[in-house]
């Protein structure tokens, strides 16, 4: 039962807090000795907030006590026995009723009747609920199977249509693969997977990176050896194309604009084989941190970070770069897999808040490209007014670039951009594009 616990724990965080997901596991995991406690713990965890809008509404229709009067911990233990009721095979009913009484116990005794008589009549009225979301249609039926804001699936709908959206939020309601970068600088992706230091661990080929492996039994991270010796990193595939598409020639100039959380400009350094140099640039000194450990722990030597706003054109950066990362901020809307809270967080005032941020960063990066350069531009978002809008809006105004056709070992795209969509691709949803400067 100590999983619950964390669980509990965890959710208030990232409820109430509004702390990211991937980062509150990640502390919580190794605090958490038993492999299938961790599992426990993250199955439950992510489980409550993917569905958190169908559980709140399970609730309302049971409890007579509206939600925002009841207590922060007892709500949290009432979310995640209802997710158990309802997509978990184990524990039986009986048991989770008991455990959450039980927990309900530690944080306000005199609830746990109420947590008892709430629980009971949810596993009564199960089948009738089910079969109430079952006979909805519309926005209200998505709303509740996928458990994403009617605000967000109108974005959605207007973006795409009602069946795309629906698989969109399907398959952004499960948990995507751990996948990994090779470190081409130190060892080739086959190499990788027929090493002595990989026997126990069971890797895949990603089908549209050259430098990507899917760990398809994953423990600890930081204690795998393949980990500390710096031949992995840990990187979704969509953003891997970025540096793959860039392919930085050696003895080059870079520049990445946005570096944090420094998955892009470390794979340009090491696909330069530690020659040339590449400058990363953020605006969040802790996140700088982390990409200055990882530049030690892959033992790249042509790379540097420092703080500096992207938004703020630095004079002396002007035309001196062969190639510059534009990985903007953004809605995040192509990584709710990964981060399913950010879905309760998106809607059309935020993604408009980000357009001039966006294309102001775009703007200045340009700036920075000696002539013949190329620079990319990409987000993880699914929005085209975050993506291709942004890129048509700054050619326009800009008849010295155009977009440059994409080519590797596994993509084609002629028309100088990719969209990459997770119901479709497998991947984040991502967006890049390529962009040279003629003149």
């Amino acid at each position: 039962m100590k999983y619950r616990e964390y669980v509990i724990k965890s959710l208030e965080k990232i409820i109430v807090e509004k702390k990211y997901s991937n980062i509150e596991t990640q502390y919580i995991a190794k605090l958490i000795d038993e492999k299938m406690d961790r599992d426990l713990y993250q199955f439950n965890l992510y489980g409550v907030i993917e569905n958190l809008i169908f559980i709140d509404w399970v609730l309302m229709k049971i409890s007579s006590v509206k939600i925002n009067k009841i207590n922060h911990q007892v709500l949290n233990i009432l979310r995640l026995a209802i997710f158990q009721i309802f997509f978990a095979n184990k524990p039986k009913p009986s048991q989770i009723v008991y455990e959450s009484v039980e927990m309900t116990k530690k944080y306000l005794v005199k609830s746990q009747g109420f947590v008892n008589g709430i629980l009971r009549n949810v596993i009564r009225q199960k089948s009738n609920l089910i079969e109430e979301i079952e006979a909805m249609d519309g926005i209200k039926y998505l709303s509740l199977k996928y458990s994403y804001p009617e605000d967000f699936l109108n974005i959605l709908i207007k973006e795409f249509d009602y069946e795309e959206t629906a698989r969109f939020c399907e398959c952004s309601n499960h948990k995507p693969d751990l996948i990994f970068r090779v470190n081409s600088s130190i060892i080739s992706r086959d190499e990788l997977i027929n090493n002595p230091l990989s026997k126990d661990l069971k890797f895949e080929k990603t089908k549209l990176s050259s430098f990507g492996v899917i760990l398809k039994n994953p423990s600890h991270i930081e204690k795998m050896t393949a980990y500390t010796q710096g031949l992995i990193t840990p990187q979704d595939e969509s953003s891997m194309l970025v540096a793959e598409i860039l392919n930085p020639a050696h003895e080059s100039q870079v520049l990445d604009v946005c570096c944090a959380p420094g998955g892009k400009c470390l794979h340009a350094a090491e696909l330069m084989g530690q020659t040339g140099r590449v400058i990363g640039h953020d605006i969040f000194e802790h996140k700088l941190k982390l990409v200055e450990n990882n530049i030690i722990r892959l033992g790249l030597k042509n790379i540097e970070v420092s703080l500096q706003d992207a938004t703020i054109l630095n004079k002396n950066y002007l035309g001196q770069f062969d190639y510059c990362i534009v990985d903007v901020p953004c809605s995040n809307s192509g990584i709710i897999r990964r981060k399913p809270e950010l879905k309760y967080a998106i809607n059309d005032e935020a993604i408009k808040k980000l357009i001039p941020l966006q294309r102001t960063i775009l703007a200045n990066a340009s700036q920075y490209l000696a002539k013949n350069g190329i620079m990319s531009y990409s987000t993880c978002s699914i929005f085209d007014d975050e993506n291709i809008n942004i890129v048509k809006d700054f050619l326009n105004k800009n008849s010295n670039f155009s977009l440059q056709g994409i080519r590797t070992n596994h993509l084609t795209a002629e028309e100088g951009y990719i969209k990459l969509f997770p119901h479709i691709n497998g991947t984040d949803g991502f967006f890049i594009a390529i962009i040279k400067r003629n003149y």
